[in-house]
């Protein structure tokens, strides 16, 4: 049995090692290695292990201009290390989840550019083509159905139109995740948020 004395010796070397900057919180659930860019001083990613099993949990990607800004993030299931989803906050937030049997994609939930606790659309793909296969379009409230478009995968034409008056339907509630925070991590400001929008609304205008 090792002394007290042989323990906080084995601490102190721990402590002045390069391991404590790559896992910084050592007594937490998770480790990180932070990845840099070639230049030695941006970051590039994050990647966070679960302490007891060492799986990967989840890679937080930093903008290549400027490392305070989040890119996207994945999300790993601990025991088959297959992707969960991501997180992509590039023009405006959005979640891709993943099947975890084969991998691919299952739906992206697209969240509107002036607040991202509200639903704008969803597309659901198909597993083996990977085509889209449905878009629901919410309204204003960010939980309602508007309308469901459905799509042929083969000729990525719409079909048919369901309006939520004619059916029912089920409000989903949008995906709540954990992320770490960094200090100053820079927004996108009103300006910038309605310009995307009418982009947006510009693409999905021209798609279907």
């Amino acid at each position: 049995m090792k002394s007290k004395t042989s323990l906080l010796t084995a601490k102190k070397v721990f402590d002045n090692t390069h391991l404590t900057l790559l896992f910084p919180n050592m007594s937490s659930e998770t480790k990180e290695k932070i990845v840099y860019r070639k230049n030695g001083k941006s970051i590039d990613k994050v990647i966070e292990f679960d302490a007891k099993t060492g799986s990967k949990v989840k890679t937080t990607h930093y903008d290549y201009f400027d490392d305070k800004k989040i890119r996207s993030i994945d999300e790993f299931d601990k025991e088959s290390g297959k992707k969960i989803r991501t997180v992509n906050y590039v023009l405006y937030k959005s979640v891709d989840e993943y099947d975890l049997e084969s991998g691919k994609k299952l739906r992206t939930i697209n969240y509107n550019v002036k607040d991202e606790t509200k639903i704008s659309s969803i597309q659901e793909y198909d597993l083996e083509t990977g085509k889209i296969l449905t878009v629901s379009i919410y309204k204003r409230d960010g939980k309602t159905i508007s309308i469901i478009k459905r799509i042929d995968p083969e000729t990525g034409k719409v079909t048919n139109w369901v309006n939520n008056r004619l059916t029912g339907y089920n409000p989903i509630e949008p995906v709540k995740f954990s992320t770490r925070c960094y200090d100053n991590i820079k927004m996108m400001d009103k300006e910038e948020k309605e310009d995307i929008a009418r982009l947006i609304d510009n693409l999905y205008s021209n798609a279907f």
